[in-house]
């Protein structure tokens, strides 16, 4: 099955991705084979090449680095290891493989993995056309950043309780709830005070410590 067509991304995600597999994007070179429009294949804060890498991983434009930084300090309170990026590591997230200390697939955390990843990467690219298109290449704040990229995130695990507390054709539900908790667990604000049956409590949101660098003193908040 087509990443386009794959059940394991929203749609809109899927897209993005598929897009990216297939050279469907219209940035970098793509413009440098139309008349007049040959400037836009530079980015115009690094003055170089804007291919999806350079969009995704290398700009110094804001957005890119400030959501990897939060992404990587999310994942590090789950997994004591954050993986080498790259356009390939990004559009392959979903083939990425995690074990557990008995040498089990974890599952959860495979699954969380695919969900950062994929969602981070989207909100960068999101966040490119909004400044080249829209702001006329005025970069957002890095406050504007995090808070797009924390409803992203938010969203994703909002839609996984629904998922799960929604019965298919009134039996199983259609997301396992067990699935959800061990994709979930130790990203959670206020984590270890949750009920057994935190799935039903609409408003647990992924913590406020995922932030860059966080101040110690806001650490146990909720997003603002």
């Amino acid at each position: 099955m087509g990443v386009r067509r794959h059940k394991r991304y929203p749609p809109r995600v899927a897209q993005f991705l598929w897009k990216n597999l297939h050279n469907a994007h219209r940035v970098g070179s793509y413009w440098t084979h139309i008349p007049e429009c040959e400037d836009r294949a530079m980015c115009s804060n690094c003055e170089v090449l804007e291919d999806m890498e350079h969009v995704l991983v290398n700009c110094e434009c804001p957005g890119q680095k400030l959501i990897w930084e939060a992404a990587k300090s999310l994942w590090l309170e789950k997994q004591p290891r954050w993986p080498e990026l790259s356009l390939g590591t990004i559009l392959d997230c979903g083939l990425a493989e995690f074990r557990d200390g008995a040498g089990k697939v974890d599952r959860g955390t495979q699954r969380f993995y695919r969900i950062l990843i994929s969602e981070s990467a989207y909100s960068i690219w999101l966040l490119r056309n909004d400044r080249v298109i829209k702001r006329d290449g005025e970069p957002a704040t890095a406050e504007e950043i995090m808070n797009k990229w924390k409803f992203a995130i938010n969203q994703r695990l909002q839609m996984d309780k629904l998922l799960a507390n929604r019965p298919r054709k009134g039996k199983r539900p259609a997301l396992a709830p067990k699935l959800v908790k061990e994709t979930w667990s130790n990203t959670l604000n206020n984590e270890e005070s949750l009920p057994a049956d935190s799935l039903k409590e609409p408003r647990v949101l992924v913590g406020s410590r995922f932030s860059p660098n966080p101040d110690p003193a806001t650490k146990s908040r909720g997003i603002g």
